[in-house]
């Protein structure tokens, strides 16, 4: 078999994906408008669709490539890698028994905030934003995060995102956001007002680990006309992760 060097099995790696990354922007897609979408030759494009396919991280039906369920095995295992994170999904869903909202617990991951639970007060029910990512500057969970890191990791963090605009009340100004985040640390918690979805209001409490590190956050959502106000579900949340913060402490 001919040798690759490192420099080109990164490259290759890196091909593959971002393949992978183009399936998900276009939801499903020929060969054609992959390579279009990437602005890639079609025979490149093809040779890493089939190694792609043959370990199950893309599917084929018809003419379209879609993303492998394989990507959904994987996801499950990460998100229930820590055991931690079942006490998280635990008291998440004590508290959406308790406020009648969707109360999410969300981890940082390479500098944006993901939401692993999405807990509603209907056990056969889980929310839709279970795997979605937010940039941190404009969402609760986010806010909650960024508050507590020190000033190099948070800056890193806008360094590496930025401070992109999704709807009229996002936060672009850095001194606006770091004004934003001294308010946040003052109070104990975030707010979310419609800033990443229109519609969505969200107040967030970050989670500590017992080193005094930031394990996730917990954060209540739904439409503005329906939340209680920002106090009164900051004061449910921090008597939630008070004792999520004990679990975990004694587990």
């Amino acid at each position: 078999m001919e040798r690759v060097n490192g420099g080109e099995w990164r490259k290759t790696t890196a091909m593959s994906l971002r393949i992978v990354d183009a399936i998900e922007d276009l939801g499903s897609a020929t060969l054609s408008e992959i390579a279009d979408h990437m602005d890639l030759s079609s025979s490149t494009l093809y040779t890493h669709l089939n190694t792609l396919e043959r370990f199950g991280y893309v599917t084929k039906a018809g003419d379209e490539y879609l993303l492998g369920l394989k990507l959904f095995h994987l996801g499950e295992i990460a998100r229930y890698r820590d055991d931690r994170y079942r006490l998280a999904k635990e008291k998440a869903f004590e508290l959406a028994n308790v406020t009648n909202e969707e109360v999410n617990f969300a981890v940082e991951e390479n500098g944006r905030s993901i939401i692993l639970f999405d807990e509603t007060n209907n056990p056969a029910s889980e929310g839709y934003q279970v795997g979605r990512y937010f940039y941190m500057h404009n969402s609760a969970s986010g806010k909650a995060m960024l508050a507590e890191f020190a000033e190099d990791r948070r800056e890193a963090v806008l360094d590496r995102w930025s401070l992109p605009r999704e709807t009229d009340n996002t936060i672009v100004d850095r001194d606006e956001l770091r004004a934003e985040l001294a308010r946040t640390r003052e109070r104990g918690y975030a707010v979310n007002d419609q800033e990443a979805l229109e519609g969505l209001r969200s107040v967030a409490v970050p989670v500590d680990d017992p080193d005094g590190g930031v394990f996730g956050s917990l954060d209540v959502s739904g439409p503005p006309y329906r939340l209680p106000p920002d106090e009164e579900l900051a004061d449910l949340l921090q008597d939630a992760v008070d004792e999520l913060e004990t679990s975990i402490a004694t587990k």
